[in-house]
């Protein structure tokens, strides 16, 4: 019977993950996609990763959801689904609209919804992030970690490669209506998790009092972290590159010649299978040789899989050659994923779950809104070849915290 339960909390888990992943997908990479039909310039494409900026404020409204009941739904569902059920009802309303805007092309309608998707998913993972923590006991959160990565990165390929597909055959006006009914149909999956908030009763706050039991305790419970200002530094710094160069590869991809089919079938689609084989190879080595040792193979391999798209930029449109740096890319990707979430996992006191796991993704998303927005400006003035260089160096900060740690923790 225990069995049963877990292998359906690994099942709840996984889905959440495509929950997760479905709507980030879309404004990140599918509607750059959308943006280039359109005809606008790589520097306003570049710009729009500045949408997912809401990945990188969870820390200002985690506590809000921490904190706070849902008239009526909490009453039903309980605290932590009610909220799931939230987000997940605005995200297809929001994804609905951005698809409207899309084909009418107004660039700030664009923006504006894409904005709210972010709001709206950044607000789902930071409960969901919760829940997981919450839900899976501590020895299995290795398993819940891989299990939620897998559904995310399906529900990216529902997104991604589902979207760009569709979009080529059927067009864009039909595309983000089913990627909304999807979302929709994640509302019903959530009905059947178990609420790990049970009885769970809001209290009477002042705002003083508020701040001090969800704001300053959870921050002040993380520093009793050694070195945990160069945590929070190495969080920042450790999937910057990757990020910077993801930020441009699907217009590079377009522009050199491939494809949305072609993109749909390799990248996202076989870039899935490598990604999840990335993924599954990431918690074995975590198992096996421990979390710092996996982080450093997970940095470099991120690292110098760039130099592969570097390649590609010089060769241009050669589909063999694209799955060679698509695996390259996605295997690496998928280690990094897999450890780094199960690294930020290990961080958290599980009386602070959600909040100290906002504070860290939002750390970790800040590399790839604000810090990756220039990247059109650099592939413009580079060229692809050496911006794809560049790329490679920006991971060079990443690695230098995570010494500075390795070091640190041989000396404790």
């Amino acid at each position: 019977m225990k069995a049963q339960k877990s292998y359906k909390n690994l099942a709840i888990i996984f889905f959440f993950g495509i929950s997760s992943g479905l709507p980030i997908a879309l404004i990140l990479s599918t509607l750059k996609a959308l943006l280039v039909d359109k005809g606008f310039d790589l520097k306003t494409i570049g710009f729009f990763s500045l949408v997912s900026l809401p990945y990188s404020l969870k820390i200002f409204f985690s506590p809000i959801i921490d904190s706070f009941s849902i008239p009526v739904l909490t009453r039903i569902f309980g605290q932590r689904k009610s909220w799931i059920i939230l987000t997940q009802a605005l995200l297809a309303i929001f994804i609905f609209s951005l698809g409207a805007a899309g084909i009418i092309g107004s660039l700030s309608s664009i923006a504006t919804f894409a904005f709210l998707v972010g709001v709206a998913s950044a607000s789902q993972d930071i409960v969901i992030d919760g829940y997981r923590i919450e839900l899976i006991e501590k020895e299995n959160q290795g398993l819940a970690s891989g299990s939620y990565v897998y559904g995310y990165n399906i529900g990216m390929l529902i997104s991604g490669a589902g979207a760009l597909a569709l979009a080529e055959i059927a067009g864009w006006n039909i595309v983000y209506f089913l990627m909304a009914t999807g979302i929709a149909l994640c509302i019903f999956v959530t009905f059947f998790a178990d609420e790990t908030r049970k009885n769970w009763q809001p209290k009477k706050y002042n705002f003083l009092s508020w701040n001090k039991d969800y704001v300053i305790a959870p921050i002040s419970d993380f520093t009793r972290h050694k070195q945990w200002y160069v945590i929070f530094a190495f969080v920042i710094f450790f999937k910057l590159g990757d990020a910077f160069a993801g930020n441009l590869t699907l217009p590079f991809l377009l522009e050199i010649g491939f494809t949305k089919i072609e993109i749909a079938k390799i990248v996202k689609t076989f870039g899935l299978f490598a990604t999840l084989f990335g993924v599954l190879v990431g918690g074995i080595l975590v198992k096996r040789i421990g979390m710092i040792k996996s982080l450093w193979i997970a940095g470099l391999m991120q690292m110098l899989s760039n130099l592969a798209f570097a390649y590609l930029s010089k060769i241009g449109h050669d589909s063999s050659l694209l799955y060679v740096v698509v695996f390259a890319e996605n295997f690496s990707s998928g280690i990094g994923n897999s450890v780094f979430v199960a690294y930020l996992s290990s961080l958290c006191n599980v009386a602070f779950s959600a909040t100290q796991y906002a504070i860290l993704s939002s750390l970790s998303s800040f590399a790839r809104s604000t810090l990756t927005a220039s990247a059109g400006i650099f592939a413009q003035s580079l060229g692809w070849y050496q911006f794809f260089i560049f790329s490679t160096i920006l991971a060079a900060p990443g690695l230098l915290f995570l010494l500075w740690l390795t070091r640190k923790k041989k000396d404790s």
